[in-house]
């Protein structure tokens, strides 16, 4: 089980994921070979040897990036085991796309000063299991 975020350009103008019409259609984030080389610019120890599953891994923290096997890439779903000290690369990557994500846990968007506390609640949860 893993704590997820899900990488796309979304309407600016949703406050809530609910206020994204059903029927929107997200631009690319750009090609597979963009998408591979902006996660490597956020994250020193990549393994890409499956272009679509990319894998991060860092002491404190292990990340399968789902990249899907269409180009150009539409989104990227990130499967993140760890604590919050993955928060600051996740909020760089997401910057460098210029998109926003949807974090799973509370069904939201993902923004930096909460994402602390939904992964703890994450990680309680796992812990409990």
């Amino acid at each position: 089980m893993s704590w997820d975020v899900f990488i796309q350009h979304l309407p600016s103008s949703a406050v809530h994921v609910a206020d994204i019409p059903d029927d929107f259609e997200p631009l690319p984030l750009g090609t597979r070979a963009d998408v591979m080389k902006t996660v490597a610019t956020v994250f020193a120890s990549t393994d890409m040897t499956d272009p679509t599953w990319i894998k991060v891994s860092d002491q404190r923290y292990a990340i399968e990036i789902g990249v899907g096997d269409e180009d150009p890439v539409a989104c990227v779903a990130l499967h993140v085991r760890g604590d919050e000290s993955v928060i600051p690369p996740i909020a760089r990557l997401v910057e460098l796309f210029g998109a926003r994500a949807i974090d799973s846990w509370t069904g939201e968007f993902f923004e930096t000063e909460r994402a602390a506390e939904s992964i703890r609640q994450w990680r309680a949860f796992v812990d409990q299991l």
